[in-house]
């Protein structure tokens, strides 16, 4: 090529032609940085890219660009058996259903409440997005917070159990092999277990915890990703213990393992973290008695509780905090969004409310009426005894008492609404303040 045909081209080189360069350089960019993350939300970003970027080379007569996509067109199919034996697509999949999920309540807002649910015995009551799911001997129902029925299994299990992420639930039978991963509107995935299944665990993003009895273990816990590819197997040993808790930390990136087994002729639970990248357990603590409940209350923080004691462990290993009720009962134990705990404890027909910080430092103790749960949100907690609701400020203040025509089983509280569950029927629970409020002010 000699100069003059060098300068020719210069001066016959446009704008367009620059655009094409550069876009050439932003795939091919673009491109390596997929490579490198290989994430399943980068999948369908990707592809609203390539859509745009197509039609502006069309529309500007852009040769390169367009010679490059439709190569890239021609080998599409290979890439989509390449991403659906990969999961990459299942996991996306997965993703847009919880989107859909969303959208739906927040589009088609139910009448309110009360509500007839058809559980009469609540077994178990967790939180979900804008939802909430309730197993009873009768079934399992989800329900918006504005009150649409959004999901009902009748799954004929004769031990049932919930595992409740933040989008998607697991319902499993105690007495089988089978499960049920649910949406907050359907079914997801069904599988059947080579053993008996004890216990599971569900992440917010999805992946799932599964204990099963294991010839010549004690237990066998695996961990599958929110697609059902499985991730680790952990055989235990009787040494280590059969897993009575398990919690998953905020990021699903790792897994608390309470375990019990006997140690001496006393039984002890161990406490682990597995770290799902790496597969190794490791041994965090033991505390003697058995696990009564196991949560994170931050990235690098564990709450134990056992018959005696709540601990505070690091996620590294080591004890950070602990509180001992030696000599009364843990009746009930709730710990809100931020990490706060409520104790509701026992000593013969005597009931004590204590208020513990993040740190497991004592805010309040307070001598209560007789309650069946307590349930602790922020500044304020809330007694469920026989007949009523009765509403505290964690220093023991009372704020409101309200009496109910059947025993309450349940409650749900956040900045917005109260829910509280008695027999079949679900109500909403205005504070006299507030109800005293709205009436002056028609």
């Amino acid at each position: 090529m000699t100069l003059n045909s060098i300068v020719a081209n210069f001066q016959t080189f446009k704008l367009v032609d620059l655009l094409d360069i550069l876009i050439i350089a932003f795939l091919i960019y673009q491109l390596l940085g997929f490579v490198n993350r290989t994430r399943a939300g980068q999948l369908a970003k990707g592809a609203l890219i390539v859509m745009a970027v197509y039609l502006v080379a069309n529309i500007l007569n852009m040769r390169t660009v367009t010679w490059l996509l439709n190569s890239l067109l021609q080998v599409g199919l290979l890439t989509l058996v390449v991403l659906f034996t990969t999961g990459i697509v299942g996991s996306s999949v997965a993703m847009a259903k919880d989107w859909a999920d969303t959208a739906r309540i927040l589009l088609f807002p139910g009448t309110g409440w009360p509500q007839q649910t058809g559980v009469m015995e609540v077994k178990q009551l967790a939180a979900m997005n804008s939802s909430f799911v309730e197993l009873g001997e009768e079934g399992c129902v989800v329900w918006s917070r504005t009150g649409t029925r959004l999901n009902s299994i009748q799954s004929g299990y004769a031990r049932p159990a919930l595992a409740v992420g933040k989008n998607r639930f697991v319902l499993y039978n105690r007495s089988g092999n089978e499960l049920r991963v649910e949406s907050r509107t359907q079914n997801l995935y069904t599988k059947t277990m080579e053993s008996s299944i004890t216990l599971c665990a569900m992440a917010d993003n999805g992946t799932l915890a599964v204990v099963t009895e294991d010839p010549g273990s004690a237990a066998r816990l695996r961990v599958y990703s929110s697609s059902m590819e499985q991730l680790l197997s952990w055989s235990l040993t009787i040494a280590d213990g059969t897993p009575l808790r398990l919690a998953f930390s905020p990021d699903g990136r790792r897994l608390a393992v309470a375990a019990v087994t006997v140690n001496g002729g006393q039984m002890v639970t161990n406490f682990y973290v597995v770290t799902l990248a790496q597969g190794d357990p490791m041994l965090v603590g033991s505390g003697s008695g058995a696990a009564q409940w196991l949560s994170w209350t931050g990235s690098q923080s564990i709450l134990a509780v056992c018959d005696s004691r709540a601990v505070l462990y690091n996620a590294s290993g080591g004890e950070r905090a602990a509180y001992d009720f030696t000599g009364q009962t843990l009746r009930d134990i709730s710990v809100d969004a931020s990490g706060n705990t409520a104790l509701l404890l026992a000593s013969g027909q005597l009931c004590q409310a204590v208020m513990l910080g993040r740190d497991l430092g004592v805010e309040n103790t307070t001598q209560v009426q007789a309650s069946n749960r307590i349930v602790r949100a922020g500044d304020t907690f809330y007694l469920l005894t026989d007949n009523g609701v009765e509403c505290l400020s964690t220093d023991g203040t009372s704020q409101w008492t309200q009496s109910l025509s059947a025993r309450p089983q349940g409650l749900l509280a956040d900045r917005r609404q109260l829910l509280v569950f008695c027999g079949n029927t679900v109500q909403g629970l205005t504070p006299p303040a507030a109800e005293n409020n709205a009436q002056s002010n028609t």
